[in-house]
């Protein structure tokens, strides 16, 4: 659907801009990087990696909408604005809000009217609850939601490890510990050909840990169909540096890695966790030095991942390891009405 907006006085040009919203169009997915990619410099992405990540989302199941925001007079694509449902937090009425638009044309109403549109959009599903991510170094985002009701619920630090001069040998004992204990480790590309006997115990260990991860809400287990699309078939998943810490036949702990189209030397650690029986062995932090010592072994300049601020165990690890602590992502939160309908 399409229809128009308020016009917007520009006075470095002397000219009104009429907006018009219309639904995403997949033949717009470069216009789409583009301004995410001069939004976050520091975290380019690919058109792949984006159309990748959409298509991965059931919509049978989970609802993404995204909308553009057009220049009628110059048909030109201004912002972006979605909503979509998080998967590992589904509701059916809570739902993940992102605004981009085009970072020369900031200041001028276009966010405020996005906004508006998403509002709207977030009125027809009947939603509760929403959630959006800013950058804890761009106020002004911040400040943009604060004004419209959104409070700071939670807080993701990046850390990065320079690979280049990280040094593992004076933590090779937490390995040989493992290793003494009766831990052996393996990846996924090994134990991928055993079949499904082998991933669904993956799956299942997964999701064992991802339950125990602070969140903003109560975590939604993957359905093995589900984790099997989102993980096993991304295509920036490198399963031989996916890792599993195994007690005989039984897995026990992970950490994996994906690789980033747009910057070859970074490796991304998504998910490291020991099930609840096995934590305080050193196995997480052997599982760490595993993927360390991958990215070194294969030419990775950076090995970057995010943690809970009150992740403090993990924190501690990356903290041990050499990480080193950057900007942070502030996830906001703002309650629409009451689960009942009341």
């Amino acid at each position: 659907m399409t229809y128009q907006l308020q016009v917007i006085h520009d006075v470095s040009v002397q000219r009104t801009l009429s907006l018009e919203f219309r639904e995403f169009q997949p033949s717009n997915y470069a216009r789409l990087v583009e301004i995410y990619n001069a939004n976050y410099p520091d975290y380019p992405i690919s058109i792949a990696e984006r159309r990748s990540r959409d298509e991965s989302l059931d919509r049978t199941k989970y609802i993404l909408r995204r909308f553009e925001c057009l220049d009628l007079e110059q048909d030109r694509i201004l912002g972006f604005g979605e909503v979509l449902n998080l998967p590992d937090m589904f509701h059916p009425r809570k739902f993940m809000a992102g605004i981009l638009v085009e970072p020369e044309q900031q200041c001028r109403g276009i966010g405020r009217a996005i906004y508006n549109r998403l509002n709207d959009e977030l009125v027809h599903l009947n939603a509760v609850l929403v959630w959006t991510m800013s950058k804890e170094d761009l106020p002004r985002r911040i400040e943009f939601f604060r004004r419209r009701g959104f409070v700071e619920k939670s807080k993701n630090w990046e850390s990065r490890l320079d690979l280049t001069t990280a040094d593992t040998g004076r933590f090779a004992g937490y390995v040989e510990k493992a290793l003494k204990a009766g831990i052996s480790f393996t990846t996924l590309a090994e134990e991928q050909p055993d079949g499904q006997d082998s991933l669904r115990k993956i799956h299942e260990l997964v999701q064992l840990i991802q339950a125990d991860m602070p969140r903003e809400t109560d975590f939604t287990p993957l359905t093995y169909e589900q984790w099997e699309t989102f993980s096993l078939k991304n295509p920036q998943l490198i399963p031989e540096g996916y890792f599993i810490a195994k007690d005989g036949p039984n897995y026990v702990g992970m950490s994996n890695v994906h690789r980033i189209d747009t910057e070859l030397g970074l490796l991304n650690q998504d998910d490291t966790g020991v099930r609840r029986e096995y934590r305080g062995r050193g196995i997480a932090t052997a599982l760490k030095l595993k993927v360390i010592n991958f990215g070194k072994k294969n030419g990775y300049r950076t090995l970057r991942t995010w943690n809970d601020s009150s992740n403090a165990p993990m924190l501690a690890v990356n903290t041990k390891l050499g990480f080193k602590r950057q900007v942070g992502w502030v996830m906001m939160e703002k309650i629409l009405g009451s689960e009942s309908g009341a």
